[in-house]
């Protein structure tokens, strides 16, 4: 490891621009990853037809918003093992797994009951009584392997709050190896194996959560294992400690709103866009599939921000932390710089690679230069994020996106598209000047610098 990622050496610097590449890399694919599961779900069950891909795609998405708010809230372990180890206190790294891991229980629990109890809510939505079931039959499947779901993301975040990011890159990459072998064998039932049809997508990748649960157990815990001589991660600890669950859930809480809030958001601009027509829905299906790729990139950058600067606060650096969450930022925009010049100039090939119809291909060439402005403040948005959530800075965040996606996105998409009558093309704008916003607010609480004042853990002595 680098002298830069470790502020304990005698002459501690700012973070290399090698080392944050290499930190933040293998995010990127593990999102990617994470991401293709439900994708190649919905892919496979495309050739039983368009209720069961419709029905499939549907569900993900339900259980990914629900979700989100579990999820986010326990991505405070990656803030807190981040701080311990650069306060050079490892065995506290393990103990914040041991209470991540209870609390995964918990808040696991109450998300697999409230998805169980919102599968009616499917059939609620005017979609078609085919489409709510399959959906609630796929939905049912997938919870079967919900709790691994809770229990591999703790593990993840310990991982990236140390800085080892490549084990779940290469976690997420079996994963969906698994995950598409079991696609096959359990929803077209070749030889031996059942045909389940959507039910056997949902089973494949619940088994392949449960997989890669069982790897992170592995991998962590095994005898021999570095993390358990040096970071403290054990499988039997302590009982809950109610204090540091209530510290948790206060940093993290905040988190989960964020997210949950801001995919609620996005979900409801899709459905607005939607009452414009189907070519103006499938042209902004097409935008966000390509601004995904500079989005997964700007997500690890943000992910590298929470360690680094998490680190560096926890050795009592602040300066240097503040040099690291610059340092990725100026990162960040290059990329998104580099990303917003190529889907302006090739608007039309790049949106010809996923479709042919001659008025989406019209439409989506005409959306990516917006949507390429879109995602530079996207970026500026994902990566100061992660840098005050490395310093457990997360209710101004929550707050300045609940504002700005709600108060300010969602009527202004509305008025854009629809009373302006500007379609598809004034809905994009108006998610832009949202995204503006969001990133002026969030980078001035980064630029004001006061979150480096603090920490969650007392510094290196």
């Amino acid at each position: 490891m680098s002298r830069a990622a470790t502020p304990h050496s005698s002459t501690p610097r700012p973070p290399s621009w090698r080392e944050i590449v290499l930190l933040a890399l293998p995010v990127v694919i593990s999102k990617l990853s994470f991401t293709a599961m439900g994708l190649v779900d919905t892919a496979m069950v495309g050739r039983l037809g368009a209720v069961s891909q419709g029905a499939v795609g549907l569900a993900h998405t339900w259980i990914f918003t629900l979700g989100v708010l579990g999820l986010g809230m326990l991505t405070v372990i990656n803030t807190l093992v981040a701080q311990h180890h650069g306060a050079g206190q490892p065995q506290e790294c393990g103990r914040v797994l041991g209470q991540g891991i209870r609390l995964a229980v918990l808040v696991g629990g109450a998300t697999m009951a409230l998805l169980f109890l919102s599968i009616p809510i499917l059939g609620w939505m005017g979609l078609g009584a085919g489409v709510a079931d399959l959906g609630g039959i796929y939905t049912a499947c997938r919870l079967l392997g919900f709790p691994a779901v809770f229990g591999y993301w703790v593990y993840n975040s310990y991982l990236e709050g140390l800085g080892r990011t490549r084990t779940p890159m290469v976690i997420a990459i079996l994963a969906n190896g698994v995950n598409i072998a079991l696609d096959w064998l359990l929803i077209f039932g070749p030889g031996p194996f059942p045909e389940l049809g959507v039910a056997g997508a949902g089973l494949a990748t619940a088994a392949s959560n449960m997989f890669m649960l069982a790897c992170f157990v592995w991998v962590v815990h095994r005898p021999g294992s570095d993390y358990s001589a040096r970071f403290g991660a054990r499988l039997v600890h302590e009982p809950l400690d109610l204090q540091r669950a209530r510290e948790m859930i206060r940093v993290g809480l905040p988190m989960g709103l964020q997210f949950f809030l801001e995919v609620g958001a996005f979900m409801l601009f899709a459905v607005m866009i939607g009452w414009i027509g189907a070519a103006a829905l499938a042209a902004n299906q097409v935008a966000m599939r390509l601004i995904s790729v500079s989005f997964m990139t700007t997500w690890g950058l943000g992910v590298a921000a929470t360690t680094l600067v998490g680190r560096y606060l926890g050795a009592g650096l602040p300066v240097l932390a503040i040099q690291a969450g610059r340092r990725t930022m100026a990162l960040g925009l290059g990329v998104t710089g580099l990303a917003a010049v190529i889907y302006t100039v090739l608007a039309t090939p790049l949106s010809a690679i996923f479709t042919t119809d001659a008025e989406v291909l019209h439409l989506a060439a005409m959306l990516l230069p917006v949507a390429a402005i879109f995602q530079v403040f996207d970026g500026v948005c994902m990566i100061t994020n992660g840098a005050l959530r490395g310093a457990g800075d997360t209710r101004f965040p929550m707050w300045a996106v609940g504002f700005m996606s709600w108060a300010v996105g969602t009527p202004l998409v509305w008025l854009l598209s629809q009373p302006m009558g500007l379609g598809v093309h004034g809905a994009w704008l108006g998610m832009t000047v949202m995204m503006v916003g969001m990133a002026a607010l969030l980078w001035g609480r980064f630029h004001r610098s006061a979150w480096s004042r603090r920490s969650l853990v007392a510094p290196a002595g």
